[in-house]
């Protein structure tokens, strides 16, 4: 650490961090205010809150450069800088949607503030102190950060969260080597202190990777969204049309080129209309979603469910039999004739479903053909008299 000393100056690097976190503040504050309805909007308020005390921190410790030696200086500015730490671990806490403070830290925080205000009211401005307690202080809170970031990010933004939180990592380690030669050398002069540069670099460091780390996650979220916009149905959640025929065509290729079976069944809610007439669109809407969840929940995982028009759903069913389709279909429809749904006032709605499959056992048939024979088989169902299954199969 000696040798860094040497190499910088503590005033230029002050000025860097100062900067550096004054420019994180900002960015961070004006993606804040171009986004103050996303949910994130109250943890990038905290982050801009956070670096603008860093930035503060930064300046107050500054005040020797320009002549200005009151004694408060130094305290003042460590512990603006131990707020600066514990709003990053609020602000981190609410963008994973945690409790901001966790109990179990806040008594060991707040025992070491008040060992170390206490210790520098009896012994004066002590450097050593100061150096010992707020980093002591600083490393844990910057350790619990990176914990939090580590374990509480969802799969969307593990690596970006991960990746910001090493560089917490290794900002706790370095302020720990500062902490440990300060408590291994009692008897340095504490007019020069060897051990600043090396935290001011190690600082910016940190500074410099963590606003690129939050921006990747908020990014990684975004790109997520969008992907999810893209591909499921607004209202119930399903897969939409457009990622089903996607699916379908490549299924249905895939199934020729293995001679596997294939299977579509096309699925309607009867009489959906006159519930929309007599008890309005946003029973509807309930009625809708209620009988996605209960189709979702009965079929496989290699089966797809989508939603494809207004009260049209449709599964496709890869490595499909006749019986096991048939048997499918029929679980399907008696499931939502025996669903109550309470979405209208009075008692609980019971819907009916008509289901037409069609199932191609050496996949030779087009999916556009297959679609068009379940389209077919549905019509039948429903010329039947509803509530019904029919099927069919393509040579």
């Amino acid at each position: 650490m000696e040798w860094i000393a040497h190499l910088a100056h503590a005033g230029t690097l002050l000025i860097v961090n100062a900067l550096l976190a004054a420019v994180s503040s900002a960015m961070f504050l004006a993606v804040y205010v171009t986004g103050r309805k996303e949910r994130h909007a109250r943890s990038l308020l905290l982050l801009a809150l956070s670096y603008g005390v860093f930035a503060l921190g930064f300046g107050t410790l500054l005040a020797p450069a320009w002549h200005y030696m009151a004694d408060w200086v130094a305290p003042a500015g460590n512990v603006t800088l131990d707020v600066a730490t514990v709003l990053t671990l609020v602000a981190v806490n609410a963008y994973l949607q945690r409790p901001l403070l966790q109990w179990t830290l806040l008594v060991p925080v707040t025992l070491l503030c008040a060992l170390e205000l206490y210790s520098l009211h009896y012994a004066g401005l002590d450097h050593r102190i100061m150096v010992i307690f707020g980093g002591l202080l600083r490393g844990m809170l910057t350790v619990a950060t990176a914990v939090v970031l580590w374990r509480h990010a969802d799969s969307t933004v593990r690596a970006a969260a991960r990746f910001t939180a090493v560089f917490h990592f290794l900002w706790a380690g370095m302020v720990g080597l500062r902490v440990a030669w300060w408590a291994f050398h009692p008897d340095v002069d504490t007019s020069f202190d060897p051990t600043t540069n090396f935290g001011l670099l190690s600082r910016i460091v940190l500074t410099a990777s963590i606003t690129p780390g939050f921006l990747w996650m908020l990014t990684r979220e975004m790109n997520a969204e969008l992907t999810r916009h893209a591909s499921q149905d607004p209202l119930t959640g399903v897969t939409n049309r457009r990622v089903m025929w996607e699916r379908g065509e490549a299924a249905t290729l895939d199934a020729a080129r293995r001679q596997a079976s294939i299977a579509v069944l096309m699925i309607d809610v009867d009489h959906f209309k006159s519930i929309n007439d007599r008890f309005g669109h946003a029973v509807g809407d309930q009625v809708l979603i209620a009988i996605a969840q209960t189709l979702a929940q009965q079929i496989r995982v290699p089966d797809l469910l989508a939603r494809i028009g207004g009260e049209e759903f449709m599964v496709l069913v890869p490595q499909a039999d006749e019986a096991g389709v048939r048997d499918l279909a029929e679980r399907l429809r008696r499931r939502i004739e025996q669903q109550q749904i309470g979405a209208a006032q009075e008692a609980p709605l019971v819907c009916t479903v008509s289901i037409g499959y069609c199932l191609s056992p050496g996949a030779q048939a087009s999916w556009q053909a297959l679609v068009l024979a379940a389209d077919q088989a549905l019509y039948a169902a429903k010329r039947a008299g509803r509530n019904r299954i029919a099927g069919t199969a393509l040579a």
